[in-house]
């Protein structure tokens, strides 16, 4: 950098100027013979090159100095100054921005330095995060987030033992370096520098991204109605449909998506299909739990959402079939699984293996929607049948409020794996739900002695400090797994402590989060259906769980982390998840589930379920939304993302 005859520096701009001499009219020479001329231009050629090589090292330098900007070519990083800086101005769309105070630039830079070389890449590319200065302290509140408006938006109120991890065969690992080192001293994927000092995101940034999942929204409706209209789900490798409960279940899922996200015109092409829906057209095996959270669910919410009275006499239909069929009188009030919509009679599963017994998640998880369609019509019978399976269920829980997942209708005894995945989650979701729903005090209680008991004897964690809830078999041995359906659980935690639940929950939560969040460090970027972690508590996947449906769980739990801590790393971290479904799972005929995740060629599936827009596109939409649409406070929803208001004054508590 030191001044020369031929070189100086711009102090002002950091560049450099390489002067040469050549000749000219101006700058007479004595002829030379041939060689000396050689020497001359080749000595000319040199200098140029030198000249063009310390121009541009040198502007390399002064660009990461003076503008505090690191580029990485395994994370797509920029580091920005927050000084002189303009969010807004900045171009996002391809870039992890960080924003960072000046005291703390040289710090991350040299932190993302030494993240990139030991931890390789993970991703084919970064999403977006954004860190501003102001630091605030975790009970502080955010910054406001202002008005965002939308066309019909402006007035919504809103098994086994563990594997020989020897074999190279048996297993997945997540990334190169696994384990990851503690979150206390490592500032991974997940763990940015400054991300608890966050303050806000721009109201300009999330309405781009309420924008950006709107058109997801839209494409995904596209492609399943000029591929599939009127079937059940669309198969987006072969573009045609599949039935399952032979309704149009993507269509009637999709409803108050659609609504909140001011989709006027689908939602007319909607409309036109449900008025001509006939129950008794449909299929002879449909799960009542699945129908009743996903259409049942849909109806009511759309009724209360326009007032219109096609939603309401189709919920009152279909709640009348299910209660007529027959499938909740049984000696214990504990409903059958699955009925005949053609005959509108009720029976036990009948597919290959299945259980003769019904699930605890199944028969637990219909009181919301009976709950509100008594509310609705003030008929209790809706109420009083759901009512008697909850409480046959608790009536029957063993010392620690913990039921196992399989339920004999006989009885209402539970047997099996002691689990908060499969078969067994939402039992935990809709203990709380309807304590805030309809006020019943016993429901908080069983509520929050279930969480201790699951504090007490499931929650584990890795020896690099990833909180997770495992399993127990019926002959009591631990299986160190977690379904990525256990991730509802760190919003419902949250969600309990908003409505007056011990502050603990929240903090285990938060912890939970994390673990979840790593299940998406695949080199697609999205989450396998299990995690496991052997005897040394490294997280791994196994091959026939290396798939992922594009589930809503984690996007569930940021969203209501965030509505209920206000820390706007959540709403980061679904950019994330986000951002992977855009670049791993978008094809040309709408959004598939994929195979083999963390290869670096995922295979599609070719799934597009009908929760995929119900429920993980509506909770990415809300992270971005002001609070007001669909505020925690007045309504809660069911395990499908619908809402129902919360009234608890309309119930007998």
């Amino acid at each position: 950098r030191q001044s020369s005859g031929s070189s100086g520096i711009n102090a002002e701009y950091g560049c450099v100027m390489h002067v040469i001499i050549v000749p000219g009219t101006h700058h007479p020479i004595k002829k030379k013979s041939r060689w000396h001329n050689k020497i001359y231009w080749n000595l000319v050629l040199i200098s140029a090159v030198f000249g063009l090589l310390t121009i541009y090292f040198i502007v390399i330098i002064n660009g990461a100095e003076q503008q505090t900007a690191l580029h990485s070519h395994n994370e797509d990083v920029i580091i920005v100054n927050w000084e002189g800086s303009n969010e807004d101005s900045l171009d996002i769309s391809q870039k992890n921005i960080r924003i960072i105070p000046p005291d703390d630039t040289k710090t991350a830079v040299n932190d993302s330095l030494s993240q990139n070389e030991n931890e390789g890449s993970r991703r084919n590319e970064e999403p977006i995060r954004q860190v501003q200065q102001e630091a605030v302290n975790d009970s502080e509140q955010a910054v406001g987030l202002g008005e965002v408006k939308h066309d019909g938006q402006e007035n919504i109120v809103r098994d086994g033992s563990l594997p020989d991890t020897g074999s190279d065969g048996e297993f997945a690992e997540l990334s190169p370096q696994w384990p990851l080192p503690a979150a206390s001293d490592d500032p991974h994927l997940y763990r940015i520098p400054g991300e608890d000092v966050v303050t806000s995101i721009s109201p300009k940034i999330l309405n781009r991204r309420m924008n950006s999942v709107r058109e997801s929204m839209r494409t995904s409706w596209a492609r399943y109605k000029s591929c599939a209209w009127g079937s059940d789900k669309l198969h987006t490798d072969a573009c045609h449909g599949s039935t399952w409960f032979g309704l149009g279940l993507t269509i009637i899922d999709s409803l108050d998506t659609m609504f909140l996200m001011g989709m006027k015109k689908e939602l007319a092409e909607a409309d036109k299909f449900i008025r001509n829906i006939n129950y008794k057209t449909g299929a002879n095996n449909v799960n009542i739990f699945e129908i009743t959270i996903r259409v049942l669910g849909a109806f009511l919410t759309m009724f209360n959402f326009t007032h219109e009275d096609i939603y309401l006499a189709k919920a009152v239909e279909l709640g009348d079939i299910l209660i007529d069929s027959g499938a909740f009188e049984t000696s214990s009030g504990v409903p059958l699984s699955d009925i005949d919509l053609s005959t509108g009679k009720s029976h036990r599963p009948t597919c290959p293996g299945c259980s003769r017994h019904s699930s605890l998640s199944e028969v637990t998880t219909l009181q919301l929607e009976f709950n509100e369609l008594t509310r609705l019509t003030k008929n209790n019978k809706y109420k009083a049948a759901s009512d008697r399976a909850m409480w046959t269920i608790i009536n029957s829980l063993p010392n620690d409020h913990l039921p196992k997942i399989y339920v004999d209708v006989k009885s209402g005894k539970t047997s099996g794996t002691l689990t908060l995945g499969a078969r067994g989650d939402s039992y935990y979701e809709y203990l709380l739900k309807q304590w805030i729903q309809t006020g019943a005090q016993r429901f908080q209680d069983e509520y929050n002695a279930a969480i201790q008991s699951i504090k007490d004897k499931l929650v584990y964690s890795s020896r690099r400090g990833l909180t997770y809830i495992a399993e127990i078999t019926e002959s009591g041995k631990v299986n160190h797994k977690m379904d990525h359906l256990v991730c509802f659980l760190p919003g419902s935690l949250a969600l309990g402590t908003l409505h007056g639940c011990p502050s603990w929950h929240l903090d285990l939560g938060e912890e939970i989060i994390r673990t979840c969040l790593e299940m998406y460090h695949t080199k697609s970027g999205l989450a396998p259906e299990i995690i496991k972690f052997d005897s040394t508590s490294r997280l791994y996947i196994s091959r026939p769980d290396e798939f992922s449906l594009l589930r809503p769980e984690t996007v569930e739990s940021l969203f209501i982390l965030w509505r209920v801590t206000r820390k706007p790393k959540y709403q980061a971290w679904a950019w994330d998840i986000f951002s992977s479904i855009e670049r791993s799972a978008k094809t040309p005929n709408g959004y598939s589930s994929m195979n083999r995740i963390n290869n670096d060629s995922p295979i599609r599936k070719g799934d597009m379920e009908s929760f995929f827009l119900a429920e993980t596109l509506k909770y990415l939409y809300l992270i971005n939304a002001p609070d007001d649409i669909i505020p925690l406070q007045r309504y809660v929803f069911n395990t499908e993302a619908h809402p129902f208001p919360i009234k608890p004054s309309d119930f007998t508590a």
